[in-house]
């Protein structure tokens, strides 16, 4: 397989790099974590002369059959990036499409979590394709402040390693440079989560389960709810209060009751995604953060991209 001969030679290349090649228990660790995700780098400014490249903010070129999507206040969603797949190197796993579009649009990026967005994938014929234009008479969110910049994109093939905890903070201490070779890696399809606090993957779990209203409070007992509420009535927060009673609660016994399948179901998400603040694009995420789109790995499968999740990585 194409991708797994890259990835093989890739850890050998890094070792050889560094000069670490007498070091089994690197290699060992990279042979059986390190993950191949595909990299975006930006070659030129879009001038749109061809259609169906992939391409970094500015217009997409979408079908007849798709429409600018709106978000529910009638705004139109700021076009991200459109990826075709047939440029891609080879595909970061065996469940990805082989052909096809992807089209990424955002909505209002607050709060930094469960964001506004739609994830449109077209797997038809790309002479449909055409440049396509907000409609006319319709206001993009947040226009005033996305003054992106349109590029033309090539991908690579990139390793990264998951989050290991323990192992992570020793390949950080012991070899700085590899960590930075395959850690925190963005701007990729496929790859591990750059979030420095929290759970994304069980917050993407929660909201696409109808328990949105556990965000951030998973890590309590009903005893610290029933206080919270006991808090909030002296407080006078008496709509406060029945949220917690009605709402929180309830779910939160139910997911106590079955904490470690949840979080075992959770894992099951996985980057689509990610996209840095960037410098050439006028591209910036709050304080230079980045955007991190998951999909349910059975939904990647399926080739559905209609309950993705979109989490914003930020200091």
């Amino acid at each position: 397989m194409m991708r797994e001969g890259w990835r093989k030679q890739a850890i050998v290349d890094i070792l050889k790099k560094f000069g670490l090649v007498g070091e089994k228990e690197l290699a060992s660790l990279l042979m059986e974590y390190a993950q191949v995700s595909l990299q975006f780098t930006i070659t030129e400014k879009e001038n749109y002369q061809q259609i169906g490249n992939s391409r970094i903010a500015g217009r997409p070129d979408l079908p007849s059959s798709i429409e600018w999507p709106c978000t529910e206040d009638g705004e139109a969603y700021t076009f991200l990036t459109q990826i075709n797949l047939s440029e891609l190197p080879f595909l970061p796993s065996e469940h990805w499409p082989t052909m096809g579009m992807l089209y990424f649009f955002l909505g209002i990026d607050e709060p930094a979590y469960h964001i506004d967005h739609q994830v449109i994938y077209y797997n038809g014929d790309l002479t449909e394709l055409a440049l396509a234009n907000i409609p006319e008479g319709i206001e993009e969110v947040n226009a005033d402040e996305r003054d992106f910049i349109a590029h033309r994109i090539t991908w690579q093939p990139h390793l990264s390693l998951p989050d290991l905890g323990e192992d992570l903070d020793v390949l950080l201490e012991e070899h700085e440079d590899v960590y930075m070779e395959v850690c925190d890696v963005s701007d990729t399809l496929g790859g591990n989560l750059q979030t420095w606090a929290g759970d994304t993957q069980l917050d993407a779990y929660l909201c696409r389960n109808n328990m949105e209203e556990l965000l951030f409070n998973t890590y309590k007992t009903p005893e610290r709810v029933l206080q919270d509420m006991e808090d909030a009535i002296i407080d006078g927060r008496i709509q406060y209060a029945n949220h917690l009673e009605k709402k929180v609660l309830p779910l939160l016994k139910q997911y106590k009751a079955q904490e470690e399948q949840h979080k075992q179901a959770a894992k099951k998400w996985q980057v689509l995604f990610s996209l840095s603040s960037l410098d050439e694009v006028n591209m910036c995420w709050w304080d230079a953060g980045y955007l991190e789109f998951l999909i349910h790995f059975k939904d990647l499968k399926e080739a559905r991209f209609d309950n993705t999740y979109l989490n914003l990585a930020t200091s």
